[in-house]
């Protein structure tokens, strides 16, 4: 399983087209990946910023949905100014039933698109939290 938290800095004045973009977003990748466990935008309460809370099954999933059409079809250069993921685990007991957090390795037989994802995209699990699952 992946889960990310991804903190958001938006241009200012872009708010309008990032929500849009956002529930654009939103809609396809409910609509037509698999995998996905949650997919959410909040506002947070800095201005022009923004929090999304993403989980899918296993990475690949993670994967195919960075490198789907409707996620690479949006400008998200013209209205984000900075993004950091942020690779979360949940706390056993405590986590809203997500599973942990998971890095499998990367197959030689795997899609190139996934072999890209990988590059862009490397889970970054921290190593405190090994034994804390």
């Amino acid at each position: 399983m992946a889960t990310l938290l991804a903190h958001i800095k938006i241009k200012s004045g872009k708010e309008e087209k990032f929500e849009a973009i956002t529930a654009d977003m939103v809609k396809q990748t409910l609509e037509t990946e698999t995998g996905v466990l949650r997919y959410e935008y909040w506002k947070g309460q800095e201005e022009n910023f923004y929090y999304c809370l993403l989980s899918f099954e296993d990475k690949w999933a993670f994967y195919r949905h960075q490198m789907s059409d409707h996620h690479e079809g949006h400008d998200f250069g013209d209205v984000i100014a900075d993004i950091r993921l942020e690779y979360v685990d949940p706390v056993k007991g405590a986590g809203g039933g997500l599973p942990t957090t998971t890095d499998p390795a990367l197959t030689d037989d795997m899609e190139e698109a996934m072999k890209i994802a990988q590059d862009r995209f490397p889970l970054d699990i921290a190593s405190w939290w090994t034994g804390r699952k």
